[in-house]
């Protein structure tokens, strides 16, 4: 009997990522070949994304992509938070064979081993199982320690999309760890919809992501990475390990959204001193490096709530800053509100930021010319050597170009020189 082939491309965040790995690991555990070619499988699995238009937009294009490509005998499993978002409501594409809402990979494997001639797999949110993981991002990986999100912000439908929150055991989590230690993987990158939840739905209210970390601070990994956290739910325990822990990255990925008191009232936001907030991070780690991203274009949002968010930018100075323009989502709260921003003026406010992060960071980046850093080596383009600090998360940091004699493997983790810098990249040597 012919071994059958599964054929998988993911689309969004890193949380379907992991999903993504779980179900390519179960797969391989059942017999299915797996393949990077479309045209080599009999199942073609589309793990979609479904947050925003743009999001769905893409999603629903690599679906009807696939469909018109597809050969006899393939089979189409559309999966994820697309499914979860629009149910038995969504327009049927032609030639997809099944829909499987997006709540666990054991979900979709099963509908796809049994072969079922349902169209559309309903599945109930359940916790976080732990399954196995065929890892495509060596020499880093991601552990997902929750899913599902309580916190209602009023432009957002991941509540919808992903249910409550859901936290893992730390005794699972640690355990995932240890596998990931033992196959070489130098960083581990927590995600969950807001990482300063974790652990609140399990533990009576109190946040465990401090204990979390201590139990993942032995000698596992070099760098741990903390990404997503609600900058309300940030507490004094974390940045404490943080600040005691030399393998936990001096890095906060850390969504503000917006400055402005109206601005975050109308998001849902509890409407926090950011101020204060930095500069309490800042002077209990003093080196730790700081990503935010801002909303730019929610509805009310006028020139002078714009002008306070651009002169908080200026005063702050972030490391590492990304902004997006906001996308009016049926089914959100936001989406009724009045005072709806045209694209035109939602664009222009973007560049105006970016502009401004890009002399922020290249101003930053300077200061790091003539240093020596610890850089994680990813892989080689021609004869240099491309790598990320601990500054830099993977994908949406900088990069370090590596220049060096040596030879080096995916995984070295190396003192480099830094020699220059540009807007957002760094320039180093290895003797």
């Amino acid at each position: 009997m012919r071994q059958r082939t599964a054929y998988l491309i993911t689309l969004g965040c890193p949380k379907n990522l992991v999903d993504s790995e779980s179900i390519l690991g179960l797969l391989g555990e059942d017999g299915y070949l797996l393949t990077a070619s479309p045209d080599d499988a009999d199942v073609l699995i589309v793990n979609t994304c479904g947050f925003i238009k743009a999001a769905v937009d893409e999603s629903i294009g690599v679906i009807r992509k696939l469909c018109r490509m597809k050969r006899k005998g393939q089979k189409i499993v559309v999966y994820g938070c697309l499914v979860n978002r629009y149910g038995k409501e969504f327009p049927g594409i032609k030639g997809v064979d099944m829909w499987v809402e997006g709540v666990s990979p054991m979900s979709l494997v099963e509908a796809v081993k049994k072969r079922t001639k349902k169209k559309f797999i309903t599945c109930n949110y359940v916790g976080i199982e732990s399954y196995p993981r065929l890892i495509s991002t060596y020499p880093y990986a991601y552990i997902k320690i929750s899913d599902g999100c309580d916190n209602l912000c009023s432009y957002c439908l991941i509540p919808k999309i992903r249910g409550q929150l859901r936290s893992r055991s730390i005794e699972d989590i640690v355990k995932e760890a240890e596998a990931l230690e033992g196959m070489g993987i130098k960083e581990l990158i927590l995600v969950a919809q807001d990482t300063g939840n974790y652990g609140k739905d399990i533990s009576g209210g109190k946040c465990l992501l401090d204990k979390l970390l201590v139990k993942l601070c032995r000698p596992y990994f070099h760098w741990i990475r903390i990404m997503y956290i609600h900058p309300a739910h940030l507490t004094e325990d974390v940045l404490e390990v943080i600040s005691k822990n030399k393998n936990v990255c001096r890095y906060l990925d850390i969504p503000l959204q917006h400055i402005h008191p109206d601005i975050l009232e109308g998001m849902n936001r509890p409407v926090v001193d950011y101020d204060k907030l930095i500069d309490w991070i800042r002077k209990e780690v003093p080196d730790i490096k700081l990503r935010t991203t801002f909303m730019v274009g929610f509805p009310g949002e006028k020139e002078n709530h714009f002008r306070m968010l651009t002169d908080f930018i200026k005063e702050k100075e972030f490391d590492r800053l990304g902004v997006f323009r906001y996308s009016r989502e049926e089914g959100s709260a936001a989406c009724y509100l009045k005072g709806q921003v045209d694209e035109e003026t939602k664009e222009e406010r973007e560049r105006n930021i970016m502009e401004l992060q890009r002399k922020i960071s290249h101003k930053k980046l300077q200061k790091m010319v003539g240093k020596t850093l610890d850089v994680l080596i990813e892989g080689k383009e021609g004869d240099i050597y491309t790598g990320r600090t601990e500054f830099d998360a993977p994908e949406i940091d900088g990069t370090v170009y590596v220049k060096t004699k040596s030879s080096l493997n995916p995984g070295d983790i190396c003192s480099i020189y830094i020699t220059s810098a540009d807007d957002y990249d760094l320039y180093g040597s290895k003797p």
